[in-house]
């Protein structure tokens, strides 16, 4: 979930929540920092308040949740990423030195099939 996501209109959650979320497949022109600044972590869905009306709703209950901090030049860094497991997102996160808050990597067991009409 990109930071700004979560700022603008997203609802604070904990490990062991369900949740209801719009999820697109990934697409790293979208949100291209975290294939640059995350080494080895895929990303395979994005939570999307405002893109794709067209997402599938998707219900899971939040397995983990940590927050993604990276440098910034005139782009990210690459292999610049701090990734800190936390229990709750919050609304409001605070830059790390030099690192800038990109978002949450959340894990989610999926408990509704999105393509079931």
């Amino acid at each position: 979930m990109d930071f700004w996501q979560m700022e603008c209109c997203g609802t604070p959650f904990s490990v062991g929540d369900e949740v209801s979320w719009l999820l697109r497949p990934a697409d790293t022109t979208a949100l291209g920092w975290p294939g640059v600044v995350l080494d080895g972590v895929t990303v395979d869905a994005i939570e999307d308040h405002h893109g794709d009306a067209e997402a599938p709703q998707t219900v899971g209950t939040v397995t983990s949740i940590a927050t993604a901090h990276y440098r910034l030049a005139t782009k990210p860094v690459p292999g610049s990423g701090i990734v800190t497991p936390v229990d709750t997102a919050e609304r409001w996160n605070d830059d790390r030195g030099d690192h800038r808050f990109g978002g949450f990597l959340i894990g989610l067991l999926v408990t509704t099939d999105p393509t079931a009409g």
